[in-house]
């Protein structure tokens, strides 16, 4: 076929397959009109999926001839390509660009040796979840992707998966000991015996070596005799580094730190050779000597970046590590311990949760992420490559795995709803709280027409993040969106024919908007080498406010004509959430990286810091007089949560009013009726974890 197609297998995506051998490509058996040039750039794409094409590459593979004009040969070819795909250079499906430097081909592909006019269909066994925070998983959708997906390259690991333990309580951090008998792991909860423990590979009952609640993320030494932990003191906010011998008795503290999210997390790693343990602080990878405590950094994030949750590799050669953003825009990095500039494996910036596992030969790394939408393990080559989903386990984090092969991994199960406070006036409630959307999976980020008369949210109840709306008593429920991928944080222009929201197409999320009460989704031109999220209007809806990396790698505030036209900056000290004054005279919003709430004035442009509440970015709600916010403290002398109270912040007199105590602790997002009549919640109807096993590799 020419110097463009080197691989001779059947490559298959969405519902085309393109056969090398043949020439062809097909969908759904049927033979489409791609050949000459076209289909060879097709063809590299695939044979590269997941990974930048260069111009370069083009033109070395397929126009060496310095005199052939190249770029209009390659964009014609491109152009060519998204036409008989389908697909769109605004919102790209399968081709995407990357502006002077080449295209990348990011939807998921199977391979199979080529059989020429095979038109074969294979089910997929993907299995998922998505969630807000650090993994809050949704419990079902499981049957409908077993039928609906089309298959995703698996990969080695093939048994069946069993609970580790039956041990109730909120299970987390599983970590394999270095002979892969025994598995440390912790149970959360003030009031269900938290701590460490260790459990036997088959065995029925569990050592507790602590029973601290702030205790977290065990690693076993080399030789299997000790256990290092974290356990975080709120007292001071400083995470200790700690150790304690594997069959219990006296702790040995280490080293300790302060602990501000996202600047240090929990986990932490102890090399196979016993000489170091690796654990993030000040937004780096760290490498803390097990000899003498003295620490040294392994990597050196650029500014807006954090890297955290770092797995040495089965020779103690290499660290992999996540490097993240406080907008949860991560991917999976390898770097040598003696430091250097590390290699990036995954280029999707899908939230990944938690640490990942190295196969026993060193070759590949497994992961937690929702790239593609889909909340999964998969693994990837450490040599770089495309990712392959993990299909034979659900509701997948945090992996680790053992020299014997074995797979353990935290299963979580979740189910978040919508409810309802009805209010008499600005400050008090009728009656507690009522559901009103309520269904299985994730529902969450609610926002309320400006009629009151619905509301919108995003929804994983067909398998992936959409954006659904109901009627505003729950009733009447459809989908808006249909990007396979995950859409959400929706806002309604004030005529209420349109919402805005953010999705994440390619390597960047962006600014997309839908009209009501359908249509296609249509892509915002904000900056396409950045993030753009967390769309609102303004109160005349000329402008859409959305929140960007775009500068200096943090976030802030900028607006763009909703029309179109040249983004606008709005802050220069960080913004994201914003919500603009019923007069337009002042833009409220929020900060990644600090808790409370900030304006900005129409008139001078002045910042003006307004309240050191809520902690999180989306539990607060502008109201005609004030705020609206979800009030939170913790239990004195413990890590436990208080139960939270929504209160008022009065412009006028600056008072602080309680409005409503809330029977769970586990509640977020807030959106306020136009009427000032309501105001919706998220509420965790319940959460739960287990620790799973799967024997060996395939």
């Amino acid at each position: 076929m020419g110097a463009g197609v080197r691989n001779s297998q059947v490559v298959r995506f969405a519902t085309f397959e393109l056969d090398p051998q043949a020439g062809e490509l097909r969908k759904g058996g049927v033979k489409l009109k791609l050949t000459g040039q076209p289909f060879q750039v097709l063809a590299i794409l695939l044979d590269h999926s997941g990974q930048l094409v260069t111009r370069e590459e083009f033109q070395n593979r397929l126009w060496p001839d310095t005199f052939v004009d190249f770029d209009h040969n390659l964009n014609t070819a491109i152009n060519k390509i998204r036409e008989v795909l389908g697909d769109s250079a605004e919102s790209p499906r399968f081709v995407e660009t990357l502006p002077r430097r080449g295209y990348r081909f990011i939807f998921p592909v199977e391979k199979s040796p080529s059989t020429q006019g095979s038109t074969e269909k294979v089910t997929s066994k993907v299995h998922w979840i998505a969630v807000g925070g650090v993994a809050l998983l949704a419990l079902s959708g499981i049957a409908i992707w077993l039928g609906s997906r089309r298959v995703v390259e698996s990969s080695r690991f093939s048994g069946e998966a069993a609970p580790l333990t039956a041990l109730s309580g909120v299970h987390a951090y599983p970590a394999f000991s270095p002979d892969g008998n025994q598995v440390a792991f912790v149970i959360e909860g003030e009031n269900r015996q938290p701590g460490i423990y260790t459990a036997f590979v088959g065995g029925e009952k569990a050592l507790r070596l602590t029973s601290n609640p702030g205790d977290s993320s065990p690693t076993w030494s080399s030789d299997g005799t000790q256990v290092a932990f974290t356990r975080y003191s709120p007292e001071n906010h400083s995470l200790s580094i700690t150790v304690i011998p594997a069959l219990g008795g006296s702790e040995r503290k280490l080293y300790t730190f302060p602990y501000r999210p996202p600047d240090s997390t929990e986990w932490i790693n102890w090399s196979p050779s016993g000489d170091f343990l690796a654990f993030e602080e000040n937004r780096r990878v760290q490498l803390l000597s097990a000899t003498n405590y003295t620490t040294q950094p392994l990597t050196s994030p650029p500014d807006g970046s954090f890297d955290y949750a770092p797995t040495f590799s089965p020779d103690g050669m290499k660290v992999a590590f996540v490097r993240g953003t406080a907008g949860g825009d991560d991917d999976l990095f390898v770097v040598s311990i003696r430091g250097g500039e590390p290699k990036r494996l995954t280029f999707d910036r899908s939230a990944i949760y938690g640490p990942s596992a190295w196969t026993p030969d060193g070759h590949e790394i497994v992961f937690s992420s929702s790239r593609r939408g889909l909340h999964n393990l998969w693994s990837i080559p450490v040599s770089g490559g495309t990712p392959k989903v993990i299909t034979s386990v659900v509701t997948a984090a945090n992996p680790s795995i053992s020299r014997k092969g074995d797979l353990v991994y935290l299963q979580q199960l979740s189910n978040d709803n919508i409810w309802c406070l009805r209010l008499k006036d600005e400050l008090h409630v009728q009656g507690p709280a009522t559901p009103v959307i309520s269904a299985k999976w994730q529902n969450t980020r609610p926002d309320l027409s400006p009629d009151g008369k619905r509301i919108a949210f995003e929804s994983d109840r067909s398998g992936y993040s959409e954006i659904w709306t109901c009627d505003s008593d729950g009733s009447n429920c459809g989908q808006l969106t249909s990007l396979k991928g995950a859409a959400g944080a929706a806002h309604w222009s004030p005529d209420g024919r349109q919402i805005a929201f953010e999705f994440q197409p390619g390597e960047h999320r962006q600014i997309y908007v839908v009209d009501v009460p359908g249509g296609l989704p249509k892509i915002v031109p904000t900056f396409p080498d950045a993030n753009n999220l967390a769309p609102s209007w303004s109160k005349d809806g000329l402008w859409i406010y959305f929140a960007s990396d775009h500068s200096k790698g943090t976030f802030d505030l900028w607006k763009v004509a909703a029309n179109g036209g040249t983004p606008l900056r709005v802050t220069k000290n960080g913004g994201v959430n914003a919500s603009e004054s019923p007069d337009g005279r002042f833009l409220y919003y929020s900060k990644p990286d600090s808790p409370g709430i900030w304006n900005v004035s129409s008139r001078d442009g002045d910042e003006r810091f307004i309240l050191d509440q809520p902690s999180a970015l989306d539990e607060w709600a502008l109201g005609a007089n004030g705020i609206y916010f979800v009030h939170r403290v913790a239990v004195p002398g413990t890590t436990v949560q208080a139960k939270p109270s929504i209160e008022f912040l009065a412009f006028a007199t600056g008072k602080i009013t309680l409005v409503s105590l809330l029977d769970t602790t586990a509640v977020s997002g807030l959106a306020v009726s136009p009427d000032r009549t309501s105001i919706l919640f998220v509420r965790n109807e319940f959460y739960e974890s287990s620790i799973m096993l799967v024997k060996g590799l395939r």
